[in-house]
């Protein structure tokens, strides 16, 4: 059965809609995921036995590790409501807060 493809909605736009920031929030601290979450960075962190010589190996490893943890903390990220913007007058916008 194929996967449905959604297309992707700009980060600020998907911030300001509560039900989805809440909907993902309740998944997000589902147990389960944050198990896997875990598994996944523990599994792909460089250990002592898993160190080698070689920089290639070592650089996609630590790649991937990092990769893991970037996206958590930006599905955590995402699950905060986005506050709305103090309207300023248009001289004062490229001042930011």
């Amino acid at each position: 059965m194929p996967r449905k493809q959604y297309i992707p909605i700009p980060v600020d736009r998907f911030r300001k809609d509560v039900k989805r920031v809440t909907t993902l929030r309740k998944l997000v601290e589902d147990p389960i995921l944050e198990e896997a979450a875990a598994t996944l960075k523990e599994s792909a962190a460089p250990t002592y036995g898993s160190v080698t010589t070689d920089g290639a190996v070592n650089g996609t490893r630590l790649a991937y590790h990092a990769g893991y943890c970037d996206a958590f903390r930006d599905l955590h990220r995402l699950t905060k409501v986005e506050p709305d913007k103090p309207n300023r007058p248009e001289e004062w916008t490229h001042i930011q807060p």
